[in-house]
Order: C-alpha cells, then sequence, then structure tokens
C-alpha cells in the first residue's frame, strides 16, 4: 500500500484560519479551520488493503491470425469475494509493439461480490509472438489517499500469435496432378463441357456420348474445356527502404507483401500449378545473394517456399513513416543484379508475380527488365500511404503513376487497398482472365507469353492482355479514386483494420487491365 498526499489545500487552509484566527483572536476562524482539518485527519487515517478475490479471464480472437488483421481482445474481470472493491482501476498488460485500434485496454468500476466487468478492445495484429502482461488493478480507499496496486493472476489467453499463413487452407496432397485452373477454348482434359466430336478408336469409353448414340445410332465423344497448369515466380520486394508503416502498431508493407505471397502460393500450389518463389532486397544463399525456390508443386514444395519467405523477410523492422534510410545505397548494387538473375533463372514460360508496396522507381525498374525479356509481369501492391495528409496525398499519386508506368510497359498491376479482402483480389489477379482464346494458345495477339522469343500466349499464362495501357498522366490525384484507364474496377467500401487513424470508411478498389470480369464480394482480410 501507498500513500498520495491528496489534501495540500485542506492543510494550507486550515494553517491559513488558524493564523487568522490567533492574530485576529477570533473563535470564528479557529472553529472554521477544523473543517479542512477533518479532511486531512480522514484521509491520514484511511486504508486500504490490495484486493482479493479477483479473477481475470483473458480472450483473444482470432489467434494464430495474419498480418492486418483486428484481433478481438477481451478481459473479464469478476469479484469473487464477500466485500465491495470500491474505485477499482483495471489496465490489460497490452504488447507495446501492438496498436490499439478501437475500444480501451482501460476501464475503473466498482465491483459488488459476484459482479464481473469486461473490457473489449481490438488491436492490429503484427507479424510474430506477442506476449500480454498480467492486467494492473488498483484501488483507492475512501479517503483517496490510501492506493493499494496488484497484477491479477490471468486464465485464458497469454499471447497473440501473427503468422503469414494463418488463414491460407491447406492443399491436398495430390491435388489435381499437372491439371491446372486455367480453363482454355481448346478441347481437353477437364470438367466442363466443350463440345460433341466424332468418336475415335482410342477414345476412353467414358466419353461417350451415350444419349447421341440413342438418337442417332453413331458414337460420338464428348470434349470438355481443357485445363493447364501454369508456372509461376513469385518475387517478394523485401528491401529495407520498403519497411514502411501507415501508423505506429501498423504492419510494415515488407509483412503485407510477404503475407499476400503466402496465400497466392497455397492457392496456386492447391490448383496444381509449378510456383517459385524469390526474394529480393535481401542477401541470401543463392545465386546473386538471392532467395530462391525453383518452380515445383505439392506440399513439399510449399514448406520450403513459406520458410524461404518466413526467413526472408523476419529481420525487417521498421523504417517509420516513409522514411527512407541509408539502406538505398545497398538496394543500387545489389537490386539489379538480383533481378537479372530472376530473369535467368525463371523457366521458359514462366509469369512473375511481384508483391512490392512501390514507392520508388525501382520496382518500375525491375517490371521493365523482366518484361523485356518476355516474362509477363502481373504486381500485386500493398497500399500503405495514408491519404489523410497532404504528403500522403502527393505520395499516392507518385505512387498510383508507378502503378500506370507498370501497365503501360505490359504488366498487369492491383491495387491492394485498405479494406479490400485479399482472396477477392488474388483470385480476381490470377483467374479473371484465365479462359485463353484459342487464337492466343496459337500465338495469337497478346501479351508476352515467355521468355523463349517473347512469343504470346503460352498455356500457362495467367493473361497478361496487348490491350492498350493506361498512360502515367491518367492517374488521378484523389486518394479515395482508382486510376483513370481500360481496366476494370470493382469497389468495395466497408472500415479496414489498416485504415488512417481516424477509422472513416473508404473505397477499396480492385484494378485490373483489360479485364471484364467482376469479383465477388469476400471476407475482410
Amino acid at each position: 500500500m501507498s500513500r498520495r498526499l491528496r489534501w495540500r489545500g485542506a492543510i494550507a487552509a486550515t494553517v491559513v484560519l488558524v493564523l487568522a484566527g490567533l492574530l485576529d483572536a477570533s473563535p470564528v476562524l479557529l472553529l472554521a479551520a477544523i473543517v479542512p482539518l477533518v479532511y486531512v485527519a480522514y484521509g491520514s487515517l484511511s486504508t486500504v488493503s490490495a484486493p482479493e478475490g479477483l479473477a481475470a479471464v483473458r480472450e483473444v480472437s482470432p489467434t494464430p491470425t495474419a498480418p492486418g488483421r483486428p484481433v478481438t481482445v477481451t478481459l473479464t474481470v469478476r469479484n469473487e469475494s464477500d466485500r465491495a472493491v470500491t474505485d477499482c482501476r483495471l489496465v490489460d498488460g497490452v504488447p507495446e509493439d501492438l496498436a490499439v485500434l478501437e475500444g480501451s485496454p482501460r476501464a475503473g468500476v466498482t465491483l459488488e461480490p459476484g459482479e464481473e466487468h469486461r473490457i473489449e478492445y481490438l488491436v492490429v495484429a503484427r507479424r510474430g509472438e506477442y506476449e500480454f502482461d498480467a492486467p494492473e488493478c488498483r484501488v483507492r480507499g475512501l479517503g483517496a489517499s490510501a492506493v493499494a496496486t496488484t497484477r491479477l493472476s490471468t486464465a485464458g489467453a497469454e499471447r497473440l500469435v501473427c503468422r503469414l499463413d494463418a488463414d491460407a487452407p491447406p492443399i491436398e496432397e495430390v491435388g489435381r496432378g499437372r491439371i491446372g485452373q486455367l480453363t482454355t477454348d481448346r478441347p481437353g482434359e477437364g470438367l466442363s463441357f466443350h463440345s460433341v466430336r466424332e468418336h475415335r478408336p482410342d477414345d476412353p469409353a467414358d466419353r461417350i456420348d451415350w444419349r447421341h448414340y440413342a438418337k442417332r445410332g453413331t458414337l460420338a465423344t464428348i470434349e470438355y474445356e481443357r485445363q493447364v497448369a501454369a508456372t509461376v515466380v513469385l518475387v517478394v520486394d523485401a528491401r529495407s527502404s520498403n519497411a514502411v508503416v501507415a501508423g505506429p502498431g501498423r504492419p510494415t508493407a515488407v509483412e503485407f507483401a510477404a503475407y499476400a505471397a503466402t496465400r497466392t502460393l497455397t492457392d496456386l500450389l492447391g490448383h496444381g500449378h509449378d510456383v517459385g518463389v524469390a526474394v529480393i532486397g535481401r542477401d541470401g544463399d543463392g545465386p546473386a545473394g538471392l532467395h530462391w525456390i525453383e518452380p515445383a508443386s505439392g506440399r513439399e514444395q510449399r514448406t520450403r517456399a513459406l520458410e524461404v519467405i518466413r526467413s526472408a523477410t523476419a529481420d525487417e523492422s521498421s523504417s517509420g513513416r516513409f522514411s527512407r534510410t541509408s539502406s538505398r545505397r545497398q538496394d543500387r548494387g545489389q537490386l539489379p543484379r538480383q533481378v537479372r538473375k530472376v530473369l535467368e533463372l525463371a523457366p521458359a514460360g514462366a509469369q512473375v508475380a511481384l508483391f512490392s508496396p512501390v514507392l520508388d522507381d525501382r520496382s518500375v525498374t525491375a517490371v521493365e527488365r523482366w518484361r523485356g525479356g518476355g516474362l509477363p509481369v502481373v504486381v500485386l501492391s500493398p497500399d500503405v500511404v495514408p491519404g489523410n495528409t497532404v504528403s500522403g496525398q502527393y505520395e499516392q499519386l507518385r505512387r498510383r503513376t508507378r502503378l500506370a508506368r507498370c501497365q503501360a510497359l505490359g504488366a498487369r498491376t492491383f491495387d491492394w487497398r485498405r479494406g479490400t479482402p485479399l482472396p477477392v483480389l488474388i483470385e480476381h489477379a490470377f483467374t479473371a482472365d484465365a479462359r485463353l482464346s484459342s487464337a492466343r494458345l496459337s500465338g495469337g495477339s497478346g501479351g508476352g507469353g515467355g521468355r523463349s522469343g517473347g512469343e504470346a500466349g503460352s498455356e500457362g499464362e495467367f493473361g497478361a492482355d496487348s490491350e492498350t495501357a493506361p498512360e502515367p498522366e491518367s492517374v488521378d490525384s484523389t486518394p479515395s479514386e482508382t486510376t483513370e484507364s481500360e481496366s476494370a474496377t470493382a469497389k468495395y467500401t466497408w472500415r479496414s483494420p489498416a485504415d488512417d487513424s481516424t477509422g472513416t470508411e473508404r473505397d477499396g478498389a480492385v484494378s485490373t487491365a483489360g479485364d471484364g470480369a467482376s469479383p465477388r464480394q469476400g471476407g475482410d482480410r
């Protein structure tokens, strides 16, 4: 128990009244000095004991979770003693690295015997494991001078776990083999009906159209829309200069990029595609200092790729809100070598998916080099730029200009805005243009299809389009508007856990170049 001087004014009033009464020989003033003296004596004599019988239970949901997700923390304190606890101040032990998004971990209550109080608040998940401290309870006596502070023993959850693959669904052991998710206009192995043709002796019996035989007396074979597997190289831009945040306690752009790459990896492997991983901007043990995993499929490939993404992006720390550090000097020499090496290592006919916040021109230079080498490129860019300041709006304009430049180079760009669910974005980025025309499959007009000669339209291509890309000047400077181009745009509106500190609702958009498909709405990230 500790004491605090709460009645300094009463002590001063007592002294003044006593002196005035003695000097003026006034019994009234001497009697008046008794009033503040009573308060001083009451505060000095009052005592308080540490609260006993308080039980706390903490719930953290969901955990484990992905970066940027809002996590609900509920602390329930119950008075199990037979005495009332008055003037009880409660503070939950929130980890210092986590930001409280909504609500408060503090409360001031009076608990009667058997009564309980619930504290509920939201925090923004960041990658890693975070231990909660025991909640602190402070009780004051009736005189408000005696204070007793103690830590409550807590049952339930004690930590928050945030992983890149927290909400990624598991893939099957075998999957669909070499049959991927991309549906072409050519007949072949698949699930959807394509056409009926004349029967051939080597056709399997389960593909004979018996209805056609019953009507016309001739055998016919059912053709399905052929599904093919693609080869994709996921490139994570993990440079230290990209370790910026939208606000205190928020995930960095590198965390968001690694999370998006993890979800994309699981989704593509689950549909039978060959996926490789490269991490640029960090020192690795691969060629040119690159973290590199050859494209392959299956569970073992997922395990190896996840380990590379985790280890290569684990030591990044926030350099502040859009600050630039001396690491740029290292980027100037390291990044070009790694970009060239990705171009050399990517198999013929492979595609590159770049996960980068595109906060500088080096990302555009990388896209330009890959497109010049004949690789189709998809850019998925997490938006961590706040739009509630003039400098943020200016930075947002520059970032969208870079995305428009990537589109002008022939890449398909997707702006992962705050509030847009990542599964919708991934589905739109990798399946919206999956129905390839037979002309493109036969080498017709289309975006770059592979490294060999820059030929258009390989069978495993996710559909890099040949439609006219928007010019950089078509980018709108308004933060809540999308880039004006020939691309289709689907908008969503809901509150985002990684949004600006104002917490207002804003528009999120999925922008695709030359794509007329409309994405479904899904759960928030």
